[in-house]
């Protein structure tokens, strides 16, 4: 598949940072080790560091992959706050409370704080999640149910639709109501509620396999609707619903 040009300049632009740091160069703002300095270290289950190629590839996930999805996410999150006013409130009233007006720079301590931010990235993309379907594929025979009523053989493909498994009435109760409350942390210990079944919620997959971008993306995320929260003001075009 030919490459536009644009794909052409991002990727020329990643090979030269490989390169730069294989041989000790980086021009990162990070006071730590940044992605790439974590993905040149990064060994495999036998030991073997990455190549040139799969350092790429992870890193382009990151960039092209990871934006495109959470500024998808971050327009539900806004339609949510424009069309539920106890939210935008709620969400307002925490961000005030935990970032002052004139800050120049957010940090981890900020966002640790912002619980309700976080829970209402969790129920949005409960309900509107950013990659609805992904693909596995069955590396052992596998049956499903009490009575053998599914046999799965090796190298079966397997489609799985978040977006349906998200809205199964026998795993979210409030299946179509947006309720931000039930991901809240405990006050007390700080520990996240358990989900129904470990793999009821699925935005970005599960497991070894899981999206190599979440916690970028949920970072990203938080920050961006913590910035915009604070410094912006929503509303509906006038006939949208």
């Amino acid at each position: 598949m030919q490459r536009s040009r644009g794909a052409e300049t991002i990727v020329k632009f990643v090979d030269k940072i490989i390169s730069d740091g294989r041989q000790g160069y980086s021009n990162s703002m990070s006071d730590g080790p940044d992605l790439l300095d974590l993905l040149l270290l990064a060994v495999d289950n036998e030991g073997e560091s990455f190549t040139d190629q799969e350092i790429k590839e992870h890193a382009l996930t990151f960039v092209l992959a990871g934006s495109e999805t959470t500024g998808n996410l971050m327009v539900c999150i806004f339609y949510i706050l424009m069309t539920h006013d106890h939210v935008l409130k709620a969400c307002q009233q925490e961000i005030d409370q935990v970032i002052p007006n004139n800050i120049d720079e957010l940090t981890n301590e900020h966002l640790s704080k912002l619980v309700i931010c976080e829970a209402i990235i969790n129920e949005t993309l409960r309900l509107y999640p950013s990659a609805p379907i992904f693909i596995r594929r069955c590396i052992h025979g596998h049956t499903i149910g009490t009575d053998n009523q599914l046999n799965i053989p090796i190298d079966t493909d397997i489609f799985i639709n978040s977006y349906i498994l998200h809205r199964r009435s026998d795993l979210w109760p409030q299946l179509l109501e947006f309720d931000y409350t039930c991901w809240l942390r405990d006050p007390k210990n700080d520990l996240k509620p358990k989900s129904v079944h470990l793999f009821a919620y699925l935005p970005f997959a599960a497991d070894p396999r899981n999206c190599i971008g979440q916690n970028f993306a949920l970072f990203e995320a938080k920050i961006m609707l913590a910035m915009f929260v604070q410094h912006c003001h929503f509303k509906l075009v006038t006939g949208q619903k």
